[in-house]
C-alpha cells in the first residue's frame, strides 16, 4: 500500500483537519479536534507503512490458497498483485490501474492476469484523472495538494470508469479484494457492494486523512458500507478490532492508521 503518510500530519500541523460535520452534535461532530490531535505521541509514518506492507504480504500469504481468485484495485506497479499471481498461481485474477503506461508495464508483467485499464467507481462512465508525475501513487480521480505543499507536474487524463458489481462474471468468486485508490475508497465499496455481500470475500483497504475527506468521505460511510451494509468487521494489520465506528474515527482523524482488513 503506497499511502503518502507524511500528508496527514502536514494537514494536522496546518490546521487543517477534515469537516466536522454539520455542527449539530451528531456522529460526526464526535471527532478529535487539532489540539487533541495534537498531543498523541508522534507517529513515525515511514515504520507504519513499512510494517503495514509486511502484514499485507503476510495475510496473503495466510489466506489464499493457489486456485483463488483475486481482484488488485489500483495496482499502480504491481507490488500485491506480484504476490497474488505467487501465491494462487492456479486463480483467475483482475487488476486495475487507470494510469496507460503503468496499466501497459502490469500487462507485459502479468501476461496471466486480465489487467483492465480504467478506474472503479459507483457509477460507469468517464471521468478526469490527476496523473501527479512527480508522485505517481499520488494520482486520482480528484487531485490532493502535494505533502508539504511540494509542487509537482499534473496532467489530467480522461479515463474510463466501471462499476464492479457490472462487470464481473456471476460465475466469478473472489477470495480477496486489494482497494488502494487515493481517496475514492466509498465509491469503489458501493459499486462493489452486491460483490461483497455475497462472496464475502476479505477486503484489504486504504482509509486515511488527506485523501477520503477529499471526496466527502467520513469514517461513518466506510464503516456503514463494510459493516453494516455487507456484514463484514474490520480490523487493523496488527490485528485489532473488530473497529466500531467510533474506534475507526478515532483512528481516522489521528492519523495512526490508513490501511486496515475486513473480513466476515
Amino acid at each position: 500500500m503506497r499511502r503518502r503518510l507524511a500528508s496527514v500530519r502536514s494537514r494536522l500541523r496546518a490546521g487543517r483537519p477534515p469537516p466536522a460535520g454539520s455542527g449539530d452534535g451528531g456522529p460526526q461532530d464526535a471527532v478529535l479536534a487539532p489540539s487533541e490531535v495534537d498531543e498523541k505521541p508522534e507517529i513515525d509514518f515511514l515504520e507504519r507503512d513499512r510494517l503495514d506492507n509486511e502484514r499485507v504480504c503476510l495475510l496473503i500469504s495466510w489466506v489464499l490458497a493457489a486456485e483463488d481468485n483475486c481482484i488488485d484495485i489500483g495496482a499502480h506497479r504491481g507490488s500485491v498483485l506480484e504476490q497474488i499471481v505467487r501465491l494462487a498461481p492456479r486463480g483467475s485474477h483482475i487488476a486495475y490501474e487507470p494510469l496507460p503506461h503503468l496499466h501497459a508495464d502490469l500487462v507485459k508483467q502479468f501476461p496471466q492476469v486480465e489487467v483492465r485499464n480504467a478506474a472503479l467507481s459507483d457509477h460507469a462512465g468517464e471521468s478526469t484523472f490527476a496523473h501527479v508525475r512527480a508522485a505517481e501513487g499520488w494520482s486520482g480521480l480528484r487531485f490532493r495538494p502535494l505533502p508539504g505543499n511540494a509542487e509537482g507536474d499534473v496532467q489530467e487524463i480522461r479515463v474510463r470508469l466501471e462499476v464492479l458489481d457490472e462487470v464481473l462474471p456471476t460465475e466469478y468468486v473472489p477470495k480477496l479484494i486489494k482497494i488502494d485508490v487515493e481517496g475514492a475508497e466509498q465509491q469503489v465499496i458501493e459499486g462493489a457492494l452486491q460483490t461483497l455481500t455475497r462472496h464475502k470475500p476479505i477486503v484489504v483497504f486504504e482509509h486515511g486523512l488527506g485523501s477520503a475527506n477529499a471526496y466527502g468521505t467520513e469514517p461513518d460511510d466506510v464503516h456503514r458500507l463494510l459493516c453494516d451494509d455487507a456484514a463484514l468487521r474490520i480490523f487493523d494489520l496488527d490485528g485489532q478490532g473488530p473497529y466500531s465506528v467510533d474506534e475507526l474515527r478515532k483512528v481516522y482523524y489521528s492519523g495512526q492508521r490508513v490501511n486496515f482488513v475486513a473480513h466476515a
